[in-house]
């Protein structure tokens, strides 16, 4: 069975949607070897530093420890790692 053009109900979401806002151009920035640090610096055109995002801090719940003897006298090989594991 077909449905007709006009009988087809336009879904409730199509109803709420916006236009996307206007898109910002930003000006390009490059990299700068700093002398002092000797490290790239980000600039804009006027040679301002430009803003950086935060860096994401590594993950230490996985750390390997070391392999210690149980109280039988056999080593634990093979248990030596503790934490979250993906």
């Amino acid at each position: 069975m077909e449905t007709a053009v006009r009988d087809q109900i336009t879904p409730w979401g199509v109803s709420r949607m916006k236009p996307f806002p206007d898109a910002v151009v930003l000006p390009a920035v490059r990299a700068v070897l700093d002398a002092e640090t000797q490290t790239a610096v980000w600039v804009d055109p006027d040679g301002n530093p430009a803003p950086t995002m935060d860096k994401h801090k590594r993950s230490e719940t996985s750390k390997e420890t070391s392999t210690k003897t149980s109280l039988d006298g056999n080593s634990d090989q093979g248990s030596d790692q503790s934490g979250d594991s993906d």
